[in-house]
């Protein structure tokens, strides 16, 4: 039933004018009154031919407007009788609006299966092209997560968590995948974060024994991982490319496909503001090009339209309380009817005097003709420019005298006629004002993300331990020496049953007895050539006394030491044999240690703090989380408030984009545009906007310490660029990429929950609907889907797709997320639009090529973001990549380390031999790494001579290649465009010789009037108003009874339609006029005879 090819829907296109006979000799009486019609209007002619033989149309139930049959339930209405709504005619009215294909058994659902050239062809190629782009980006991320995958599996065993030794690996690749595999897994270690810094000294990085050996270095692995990002990044552009080639043959076998009725019609500008008489602007192009079916006159009466449309609301509540009143006869009804018929009648006085008042001016107007061949000497003839208009011949003028302008024309369903008394300057001011207020909704929501950060970020942060854990660990069972008398005789483990004394002080408590136990722990966990200093409220901090060590692994040591340390304290056979005998002795070192932690406070008065303090609340953001990843189990537990917290944390920013979906839809109504899918481009704009720098650009401006790009900038500075993250280091990954990776993944949540949310709510309000509905009009309403809302959904995928590119070189994990969003949002959008939702209008291409457009840059930042990833590891510049010893050039010379470390070794012996105290061998230790001490000299680097060495650097220069030639394609692409636009707009004259003229594509349509009469056309059949979907109910009649007389009503009418549609160019009642019917009309003609 769909899907045929061209030649098959178009079995006619090739015969003549007038269909051959029948068998029998005698045509049909539609062919026949078609071919006694040489000129004139086809369909004026034509009906009025059917007229003289059949009866009238207000015989035998047929609404004489609209040419259907008129209901028995309307007849019971008009006789004041009242008849509930049926569900029967309910589903039927859904089925007539809902996607529906017939089949043996009458109209059907269409199959999920629907290829994206059948969708194209019933629903319009807008549609097609959204489902088709949806997957090509599925397929694509799938094709880059494929290439990027060996970065995430070595990225995820690479955790560098071991004892330092100079002869480790400190990946976690150390004998087979099996045992690489088995940590501990979360989205951070599947990003490059997980690596082991620069400062760990390294040789064969990457081990693997297996079937065969593999041993790889570390800036060869980096290498690797840049250069198969680049290999995705040309992939994407590539992909792009025929994307693009793929929807242009899409649009074109669609259209090829499809019969329109804009593949007969032009739209024309330019014409007189009085021109108000359709049959002369029929006529004038009918005489030039050929056979004209209709004109339609569009003005700009939209305030009248508004109007209409709050009477109709009227009207509607109306029916409502009437068919109560009938049913129930009580005097509350009875007076709410009175009220309201006074509202109508005000509206009417108001719709009257607007109508006399103001006499509306013709904007524009829609030719249709009856082949195509006249469609095309009119595009081809008229001009399309300001500068055609300006040279048009006075004898080719409209009235002589006025220039006029042509295009193809829209679907009916894109023009927006209540918005084009809109001035373009009015239109103008408007769009500002829209930008403004999304500038501001977006501050708004970067304050809003930005506060409930700082409320996870305290959350996340809180160091509040529960001192009844503590004093169990130290004092043991019941609380020990901490404990009332009370919870002593318990001796119970469980700290909510320990009850501490009214007197207790941390401070004073435990550091009585735990400043002795730490020093035991210093000696307990001290090994050759390695000091473990933990005194009482100091972190853990480790020193080697021979060899440098760099901060990265004596954060490593550390981080090992405190595990062991924790599982000592709780069963001290999990201790090594060497140290077993001495942690005997000293079990509550880790109780002691976090203790101090918590309790301690200044002696004295500092930069950064007062005597009396606590010595934690001057920690970094840094310290503190390491402090808690230490001390988590003396914790305390958050509270339900603080759960609820930071669970609202989490889906902050899936909240805030929904939130400003829904506000940048309803915002973008007072922009006014004159088309439907201009406005539906302007919203998918600006949510793409919103939700992407919500995602992806807030975060990243609030935790990023750069705030020398802000220095002295009113509001910015202290605001932006404040964070604590210098570069994508391993703490950004756990801190912003975690979190960032499960914020797309709940994206995907989000619209498959809405569209179940909506289909839910859809069978709810039937099942109200069947129970409250009074009128069947209501029970329709009821019975209706939702709008298949492809503005927004474009919008998040655009979002979805920047973002993974934006930081899919750091985080190769996104690529995955984004396929699976691409698949299950086409697959669930595919269900919600056949299932669900009302007939979409026939969308256009914009949208499709807006995405195309945008989806490049994705590349381009992808591009600059990615080199800046890569290069947080320091690798050889372009110059000495390709040279024997790449090590040499990121390691220093050998000779330069040996004779570090043989000063090192002296300084210490030199110390002991004159009588060292421990803090001179400290400070020694401190000192021992050339490049944590060079790093502590040099500070952060400025961002000029940063930029220059990630740019010099192998693993980066490339990445900045391709942007720079990307820029400059993009560049010459639009100035060449810009010229060439501009010339054809200067020298009309120039397009029309042979080397240059675009010949218009002649499709071999049939005549309109066969394929109309034989239900070929699909969408909308005219461009009258009235006979819109979108627009049926702003003419809605009150069909109740005696509230306004009949004869009165049939006046205003005869009224509105004889003075204000007929200059619109909708049909007038009058009976002189031939060329007044609508489609209605002569579809109840046909079906008469």
């Amino acid at each position: 039933m769909y899907g045929r090819k061209s030649k098959d829907r178009y079995f006619a296109d090739k015969a003549p004018s007038t269909p051959p006979a029948k068998a029998n000799g005698a045509g049909s009486p539609e062919d026949a009154h078609a071919t006694n019609t040489p000129g004139g209007s086809m369909f004026g002619r034509f009906t009025s031919g059917l007229r003289r033989g059949t009866k009238s149309f207000d015989e035998g139930g047929v609404d004489a407007r609209t040419g259907k049959k008129i209901t028995k339930r309307a007849l019971a209405r008009a006789k004041g009788v009242y008849i509930p709504p049926s569900v029967e005619e309910a589903m039927e009215h859904r089925d007539e609006t809902h996607p529906r294909v017939q089949g043996q058994r009458g109209l059907e659902v269409y199959p999920l299966n629907i290829g994206i050239g059948d969708l194209g062809v019933e629903m319009g190629p807008g549609i097609a092209l959204y489902f088709f782009f949806l997957q090509w980006m599925g397929g694509m991320f799938f094709v880059l997560f494929f290439i990027n995958l060996p970065t995430v599996l070595v990225a995820n065993a690479a955790k560098y968590y071991g004892p330092h030794s100079a002869s480790r690996n400190s990946t976690g690749y150390q004998a087979s995948w099996t045992n690489a595999l088995a940590g501990e897994f979360d989205f951070a270690s599947t990003t490059l974060g997980s690596i082991a810094p620069d400062d760990v000294d390294e040789d064969d990085w990457l081990v693997y024994r297996g079937l065969f050996s593999i041993h790889v270095k570390k800036v060869d692995f980096l290498f690797g991982c840049a250069g198969a990002d680049l290999v995705g990044v040309f992939l994407f552009f590539v992909v792009m490319f025929f994307l693009q080639r793929r929807q242009n043959a899409i649009v074109a076998a669609v259209d090829e496909d499809s019969i329109e009725i804009s593949d007969y019609s032009v739209t024309v500008k330019g014409l007189p503001e009085d021109a108000t008489d359709k049959e002369e602007v029929r006529c004038f192009f009918e005489l030039k090009f050929g056979k004209v079916v209709d004109a339609v006159l569009a003005r700009n009466d939209g305030v009248l339209l508004a109007l209409f449309k709050n009477r109709s609301v009227l009207a509607m509540r109306k029916d409502e309380l009437h068919a109560k009143h009938v049913k129930r006869g009580t005097k509350h009804t009875a007076r709410a009817m009175e009220k309201i018929t006074r509202k109508i009648e005000i509206m009417d006085d108001e719709i009257e005097k607007l109508k006399s008042k103001r006499n509306f001016k013709t904007k524009l107007a829609f030719v249709t003709f009856s082949d195509e061949e006249s469609l095309l000497d009119c595009l081809q003839a008229s001009p399309r420019t300001w500068l055609g208009q300006y040279l048009m011949p006075e004898e080719e003028k409209f009235r002589g005298t006025h220039a006029y302008t042509v295009q193809q024309a829209p679907a009916p369903t894109d023009v927006m006629f209540e918005n084009l008394d809109v001035s373009p300057r009015s239109r103008f001011f408007r769009r500002l004002v829209i930008v403004l207020v999304t500038c501001l909704l977006l501050v708004v929501s970067f304050a809003a993300i930005t506060a409930i950060s700082v409320v996870k970020a305290k959350l996340s942060l809180s160091t509040a331990m529960d001192p009844r854990k503590l004093a169990l660990a130290i004092g043991g069972p019941g609380g020990g020496v901490y404990g009332t008398a009370e919870s002593k005789a318990l001796r119970s483990v469980d700290p909510l049953a320990v009850v501490l004394t009214q007197d207790f002080n941390g401070t004073t408590a435990f550091r009585a007895v735990c400043e002795t136990q730490l020093s035991l722990c210093e000696s307990a966990y001290s090994e050759a050539g390695v000091l473990t200093v933990m005194p009482w409220g100091t972190p853990l901090t480790v020193f080697s006394v021979v060899d440098p060590m760099s901060a990265s692994e004596r954060r490593i040591k550390g981080k090992t030491l405190m595990g062991e340390i924790e599982m000592c304290g709780e069963d001290e056979t999990l201790c090594t044999e060497s140290r077993r005998p001495a942690v005997l002795a000293t079990q509550t070192c880790h109780a002691c240690y976090c203790a101090g932690l918590k309790y301690k406070r200044w002696d004295e008065h500092g930069e950064t703090h007062v005597m009396g303090d606590l010595a934690i609340d001057s920690y970094s953001d840094l310290e503190i989380a390491e402090i808690r990843e230490q001390c988590d189990v003396f914790l305390q537990e958050p509270g339900e408030f603080q759960n609820v917290l930071l669970l609202v944390a989490v889906l902050a920013v899936t909240v805030v984009n929904s939130g400003l979906k829904v506000v940048i839809k309803s915002i973008s109504f007072f922009e006014c545009p004159v088309s439907f899918i201009e406005l539906q481009k302007n919203v998918a704009e600006k949510v793409f906007v919103a939700q992407f720098f919500n995602t992806a650009v807030s975060s990243l401006v609030i935790n990023a310490a750069l705030p020398e790009l802000v220095k002295g900038v009113p509001i910015l500075d202290g605001t932006v660029f404040s964070g604590t993250y210098r570069d994508f280091d391993q703490a950004w990954y756990q801190a912003i990429g975690g979190p960032l990776m499960v914020t797309m993944l709940v994206n995907t949540i989000g619209p498959v929950g809405g569209n179940l949310f909506t289909e839910w709510f859809g069978s709810v309000n039937r099942f109200v609907g069947r129970a409250t509905a009074w009128t069947q009009h209501s029970l329709d309403e009821a019975y209706l889907g939702p709008e298949f809302d492809i503005a927004t959904r474009y919008g998040e995928v655009l979002m979805c797709v920047m973002v993974t590119m934006m930081y899919g070189s750091g985080m190769p994990l996104l690529y995955a997320f984004a396929c699976f969003f691409c698949v299950t949002i086409a697959y669930c959008d595919k269900r919600h639009l056949l299932r669900v939702c009302r007939r979409p209008p026939r969308y256009g291409t914009s949208l499709a090529y807006f995405a195309l457009q945008v989806v490049p840059y994705a590349g381009l930042v992808h591009l600059l973001v990615g080199m800046w990833m890569h290069t947080h590891f320091v690798t050889p510049r372009v110059g000495y990549a390709t040279g024997p010893d790449t090590n040499s050039a990121l390691l220093g010379d050998d000779a330069y380390v040996s004779a570090l470390r043989e000063s090192t070794r002296n300084a210490f012996a030199n110390a002991l031999a004159t009588g060292a105290t421990l803090g001179d061998i400290l400070a020694i230790a401190r000192n021992a790494s050339s490049r944590e001490a060079a790093s502590r000299g040099i500070g952060y680097a400025p961002i000029p001579d940063e930029i220059n060495r990630r740019i010099l650097q192998a693993n980066g220069f490339p990445f900045f290649l391709c942007a720079l030639f990307f820029v400059a394609g993009s560049v010459a692409y639009k100035v060449l465009t810009t010229f060439w636009n501009t010339f054809k707009a200067c020298a009309p004259c120039f397009t029309t010789l042979p080397c240059l003229r675009k010949d218009l594509t002649f499709e071999g349509v049939p005549a309109f009037e066969h394929a109309f009469m034989t239900d070929k056309l699909v969408g909308a059949h005219t461009y009258e108003m009235r006979e819109l979907p979108k627009y049926k109910d702003f003419f809605f009649e009150s069909k109740t009874p005696g509230a306004t007389p009949q004869k009165k009503r049939q006046v205003d009418e005869r009224s509105f339609r004889g003075e204000n549609d007929e200059r619109r160019g909708y049909a007038s009642d009058s009976s002189d006029s031939s060329d007044s019917d609508t489609m209605g009309n002569i579809g109840a003609a046909l079906r008469a005879v």
